[in-house]
């Protein structure tokens, strides 16, 4: 069948090093390009939404990255990550390939973010597996056995059903999403918690799992400010010095999240401030 062709992205470094992990990351990818051909083939009513090899979208809040995943974007910082969505009628439908036995999908704080971003649609998600599994899941999962690696492994390439041609762009699923900011919001609940002293607010987010912390925004561009750990119900406070942040005393890591949260933040306030 005539289809699209995608090379993987680290099939270069295959090539020259052919270490085990690296076969064991393509075969990941592999997995991921597979159970999404076998979606667009036996799922023609949901409109599934292109991958980035038929079509890359990399603006908006919703964008393609290089390996095949879609991520949400709040001003730049990125909450969270899909493998493959959809949409048919009012209901929104996602899923999470893995090959791994630990499973860990993120799931509560995609679910929470897709209804921020689609409150007006039902949510329908599903895990897809290589394996069986003894016990069951808390949510709905389908076993799609992995297929013969060395059919790609030898040429690095993955041949698509010509059917993807036929799925909704990125650009229009996003249409279809609510007018919603992660960088607003967590500003909003860090002013009602500090400012309004609602501190009744916070049990509405303690099971979300999407907003994590709030921030004193009264005091974030000082070099010290409390910040409040909805999750672990953990008050604390962090420091900025020399361009670097402090957590508790801790040296923050520039990529970790509450590092690119903060300098998200400080970068919005700066352009309400103008």
């Amino acid at each position: 069948m005539k289809g699209l062709k995608v090379k993987p992205s680290q099939y270069d470094s295959y090539i020259k090093k052919k270490s085990h992990a690296l076969i064991d990351a393509l075969k990941g990818e592999f997995y991921e390009y597979y159970c999404y051909n076998e979606l667009i083939q036996n799922d023609d009513n949901i409109k599934i939404v292109k991958a980035n090899y038929s079509e890359r979208k990399t603006r908006g809040k919703l964008i393609h990255t290089m390996n095949g995943k879609i991520i949400y974007q709040s001003r730049g910082l990125s909450i969270a990550e899909f493998d493959i969505l959809g949409i048919k009628g009012d209901t929104v439908y996602w899923w999470e390939i893995t090959r791994s036995k630990k499973r860990e999908v993120g799931f509560h704080k995609k679910t929470e973010l897709l209804n921020k971003l689609f409150g007006n649609y039902k949510k329908k998600y599903c895990l897809i597996i290589p394996y069986k599994i003894d016990n069951e899941l808390p949510y709905e999962y389908k076993i799609i056995p992995e297929p013969d690696y060395t059919i790609y492994l030898n040429n690095g390439y993955f041949k698509f059903n010509k059917k993807i041609k036929d799925c909704i762009s990125l650009k229009d699923f996003e249409k279809k999403s609510s007018d919603y900011e992660y960088i607003d919001d967590l500003i909003s609940v860090s002013h009602d918690y500090y400012d309004n002293k609602n501190y009744g607010a916070i049990e509405n987010f303690s099971n979300c799992f999407l907003i994590e912390r709030i921030y004193n925004i009264k005091e974030i561009k000082n070099s010290k400010f409390d910040y409040f750990d909805i999750r672990n119900r953990i008050s604390g406070y962090i420091e900025i010095s020399d361009q670097k942040l402090f957590m508790d005393g801790m040296l923050l890591k520039k990529k970790s999240l509450i590092n690119k949260e903060i300098t998200v933040i400080l970068k919005r306030l700066e352009y309400i401030l103008q």
